[in-house]
């Protein structure tokens, strides 16, 4: 069953059909604050109905299938702790297609000991994708 029938094109590989299916988004009055997958064991649902979550998922949906290189949505990391957040601002900076190293990000927030938990705070991210 395809619950967002408008995201989908003829030139869908079987793949991405299948992410576009199967992934959620809420969001806040600030912005864009959790994407996920759904789990096996989970039904439909638990998706957020707003206007800002249905354009994200537009967007994600652009993005994976290659139209889209840069989100207009915003993120709302207020449920993030401040490293977390630094990280993923910083992550955010980083040009698409571009790669750094969890050891650079840490640099660049100050921290350059924490290239560890640099790691783990983009293992923490609630809006990945949108901040990659």
């Amino acid at each position: 069953m395809n619950p967002h029938p408008e995201l989908f094109t003829a030139d869908d590989t079987p793949w991405l059909a299948r992410v576009k299916d199967e992934f959620t988004v809420r969001a806040s009055a600030r912005g864009v604050c959790g994407i996920g997958m759904l789990r096996e064991d989970e039904a439909e649902g638990g998706e957020d109905g707003s206007p800002l979550a249905k354009k994200a998922r537009r967007e994600i949906a652009e993005y994976l299938a290659g139209r889209r290189r840069a989100f207009t949505v915003r993120a709302d990391l207020s449920a993030c702790t401040p490293f977390v957040r630094a990280v993923l601002r910083e992550a955010a900076r980083i040009p698409y297609g571009g790669t750094r190293s969890y050891g650079w990000i840490a640099q660049k927030i100050g921290r350059p000991g924490a290239a560890r938990a640099v790691g783990q705070a983009m293992g923490r991210n609630p809006v990945p994708l949108v901040v990659p």
